[in-house]
């Protein structure tokens, strides 16, 4: 038993290593793509390690293209986002929680409806919408429609976990004289602190990967996020594999470092409404 044991945790931890290298390598790929001059790039047989490391891609990337706009555009729409659906989102989730009302089963259908609808079939319609208000090309427009789209997981993902939170608590910060809000700010939404964060974090990936809509309704640099920038780019002077390597880089290291330090708030948050005692 014991050496089938022992051989069980060996194929577990083989297969775990192999699946983590496999997905890894692009990211490797492409961070040594990045670091490698032009020619050597198209060099055969391809090199793994860069023969000769340069940082002239990331200079580029930096200083002759819009990355920095686009950068600070990206930050804009992910901040302007969270703020939105974590507020609205938070509050409806807290209502639906504790409060009855006729309809709520068939409103969080919908709700949950909501996520099955392609996203091309919204396209069209607020395109037209948009260009009748004079919206298009409006970074308050983009973060209202990404607000739109992201609140109806916010408030899934929230209301199971305050529902975990006992009611008990309500009642006891009630009695010592607390509104509802008040018992919102500062008992439930402290309590579901890893909930919020694990919601926040996925929200922010979604919008700062996001191109589709970013790419319909902004049509200047000082407007398009991040890879609204990046993509626009590609046909400007042709595809140049360093620099665009270096951009992929540069565009993936902010999540990456949100990831590392919120990954235990993001567990939590994922399975804290999992199970209610």
């Amino acid at each position: 038993m014991k050496k089938k044991s022992a051989a069980h945790r060996l194929a577990t931890l083989f297969i775990v290593a192999a699946a983590t290298l496999l997905i890894l390598f692009p990211l490797y790929w492409m961070l040594s793509t990045s670091l490698k001059p032009e020619a050597e790039i198209f060099q055969l047989p391809p090199t793994l390690l860069p023969e000769t490391f340069v940082l002239e891609n990331y200079e580029f990337a930096w200083t002759q293209a819009q990355i920095p706009i686009y950068f600070l555009n990206s930050v804009t729409y992910v901040l302007g986002t969270l703020v939105v659906v974590l507020i609205c989102g938070s509050l409806a989730a807290y209502g639906m929680s504790r409060f009855k009302f006729r309809g709520k089963p068939a409103f969080l259908l919908i709700l949950l409806l909501t996520q099955v609808m392609p996203m091309t079939t919204l396209i069209v319609p607020l395109f037209v919408s948009f260009g009748n208000f004079g919206l298009l090309n409006n970074r308050i427009a983009l973060i209202a429609v990404y607000s739109a789209i992201q609140l109806p997981l916010a408030i899934w993902l929230l209301l199971a976990y305050f529902n975990s939170v006992p009611k008990e608590i309500d009642e006891a910060a009630r009695i010592d004289g607390c509104t509802g809000l008040q018992v919102l700010l500062r008992i439930i939404l402290p309590l579901a602190k890893p909930g919020l964060m694990a919601v926040g974090l996925s929200i922010s990936i979604w919008v700062w990967q996001e191109l589709m809509l970013a790419m319909t309704f902004t049509t200047t640099d000082a407007m398009r996020p991040l890879m609204a920038g990046i993509s626009a780019s590609i046909g400007r002077a042709g595809v140049r594999w360093g620099q665009m390597n270096a951009v992929g880089m540069i565009s993936i290291v902010p999540i990456i470092i949100a990831y590392i330090f919120l990954q235990r708030n993001l567990v939590a948050g994922l399975t804290g409404g999992a199970v209610k005692e």
